[in-house]
């Protein structure tokens, strides 16, 4: 086990350390752990420091269908917006279909749910739902750490330009994918000690997966569904078994089924040319590549992707 995560299991409490020793006992974690040894010790002894630690706390988004007892967790870049059109439709299926809304061209910003099933605290969904993980079903999309990355900056800061009426954004980095990575590694290393809480829009988009949807003391209670944006198939057969475990009436799977295979997203990046520069310019760098598996070295093992082909000799 890596030593960054050692010392994450000392300082946490009793739920957050079975949770995390629970994923380093588990068969896909022990063969992607032999698989890719040495990068897999990447972050281990006097590299460890330098890496961004597993399993913070950070804001969480999520949407429920009560009737159901369906709750997902929403992470920026991971299928987000579709996502939420999807529990917005299972939350109130006629009128999502009256107002004439769509669940892969449907406005996050002017979305119909907007507030009715949306929560920021799963205490609170606790609460006001008696909310039970063991009965309700919930579910959490995952993507690959270099894709998401990829997609996010190709998306917001080459593509949109999100920067130019919001100075601020793309760490006022601009187009500068150097000078971007730098400063958000930064922020990542300093929410180690507990600041910004609440994170601004970089953050949001890409601080790691595994600090989200309380992973640090939930991670066995969800569904995991890894989005893969070249091959959906996968993720949308994961949900509909999902759906039918929770009795949505199949006339609700296959309209959900029918639209995520037909469309995709208005601001997907696949196979545009910003993000293949975007990919490039890090695939042909090494201090870059050094610097991504500084940043996601966690997600990519707890959450089961594999790591890069990356050079680490003469370190």
């Amino acid at each position: 086990m890596p030593s960054s995560l050692f010392l994450y299991l000392k300082g946490s409490n009793q739920r957050h350390q079975d949770t995390a020793k629970s994923l380093f006992t588990d068969n896909s974690a022990k063969k992607l752990w032999s698989a890719q040894r040495n990068l897999l010790n990447y972050c281990a002894g006097d590299n460890a420091a330098a890496c961004v630690p597993p399993l913070r706390d950070f804001a969480c988004g999520y949407k429920i269908a009560d009737k159901y007892k369906l709750l997902a967790c929403t992470i920026a870049k991971n299928f987000s917006t579709v996502l939420t059109a999807i529990l917005c439709y299972l939350f109130d299926e006629r009128g999502f279909l009256e107002d004439g809304r769509n669940l892969t061209s449907d406005n996050y910003h002017f979305r119909f749910c907007a507030n009715r099933n949306e929560y920021d605290s799963l205490a609170t969904i606790y609460e006001e739902q008696s909310f039970d993980p063991n009965v309700w079903g919930m579910v959490a999309v995952v993507r690959d750490p270099f894709e998401r990355f990829v997609s996010g900056f190709a998306d917001k800061c080459l593509r949109k330009q999100t920067w130019r009426q919001f100075p601020h954004r793309c760490n006022r980095c601009r187009k500068n994918l150097t000078c971007f990575m730098e400063r958000q590694y930064e922020r990542m290393m300093s929410w180690k000690g507990g600041y910004h809480k609440l994170g601004n829009f970089d953050d949001h988009h890409f601080f790691p997966q595994n600090w989200r949807c309380d992973f640090n003391s939930h991670f066995n209670d969800y569904h995991i569904l890894k989005f893969d944006t070249f091959n959906p198939s996968q993720l949308i057969d994961g949900l509909a078994a999902i759906l039918r475990k929770h009795h949505v009436p199949e006339s609700s799977i296959d309209y959900i089924k029918t639209s995520l295979s037909m469309s995709r997203t208005p601001h997907s990046t696949m196979g545009t040319a910003e993000q293949e520069e975007t990919k490039q310019a890090i695939l042909s760098n090494k201090y870059l590549m050094e610097l991504l598996i500084k940043m996601y070295f966690y997600d990519y093992v707890l959450l089961g992707f594999p790591l890069p082909a990356f050079d680490i000799s003469n370190q």
